[in-house]
């Protein structure tokens, strides 16, 4: 073998190193994008929440005006909630933060994963207060609702209308949490597990 054909297998031999190079980097960038895309959604539920807070809870307070025109205690059921809702303001700009300060540019798999995991058990017990709120919050605010509309008389279809509506929000919070935060951690918990073999 004389020097010319060395020289061409090590030509070869570094062409394809480059090619390789280039192939992983472009994979890890395609990782890269699939968990930044997820990231983007939870970032987006999250801005949305911040920015609904108060505005849902004078919302609330609107639908329940009969309870301000009743006056005594009725008005402390709607105030309640919008208190609550401006109470979480905080809290939901923390998450917002949490998730924003991820960057998969310049953050290790490690980093980023320690991320998501908090944000996780965060949305978990969410999830479960949630559900408890749902369930105390509307018992409370039909029931007043009802004796304000209706006194002691016994309205079956208000209370067969009620009940669907219990059952249905039983129903739909756990359906809604997976849509909006349990798929997306999933999708990027998976990315960032490929990438860490990948790396």
């Amino acid at each position: 073998m004389d020097l010319e054909e060395v020289k061409k297998i090590w030509q070869e031999a570094d062409s394809l190193k480059e090619q390789k190079r280039i192939s992983d980097e472009r994979i890890k960038n395609m990782l890269k994008n699939e968990g930044k895309s997820a990231l983007d959604k939870l970032i987006n539920t999250a801005r949305n929440y911040t920015n609904m807070m108060i505005p849902l809870g004078i919302i609330i307070c609107v639908f329940s005006y009969r309870f301000f025109e009743a006056g005594g205690l009725y008005p402390v059921c709607p105030l309640a909630m919008l208190l609550m809702c401006i109470l979480l303001e905080p809290f939901e700009i923390y998450l917002y933060r949490l998730l924003k300060g991820i960057d998969y540019s310049t953050m290790t798999v490690r980093e980023v994963n320690s991320r998501i995991l908090k944000y996780q058990s965060i949305v978990k017990r969410w999830e479960f207060y949630g559900i408890a709120i749902f369930i105390v919050y509307m018992a409370i605010w039909y029931y007043l609702y009802y004796k304000l509309i209706f006194g002691d008389e016994i309205v079956w279809w208000f209370i067969i209308f009620t009940a669907a509506v219990y059952v249905a929000g039983i129903i739909a919070i756990p359906k809604l949490y997976k849509k909006l935060y349990y798929d997306n951690i999933n999708k990027i918990k998976e990315n960032l597990k490929e990438l860490e073999e990948f790396e």
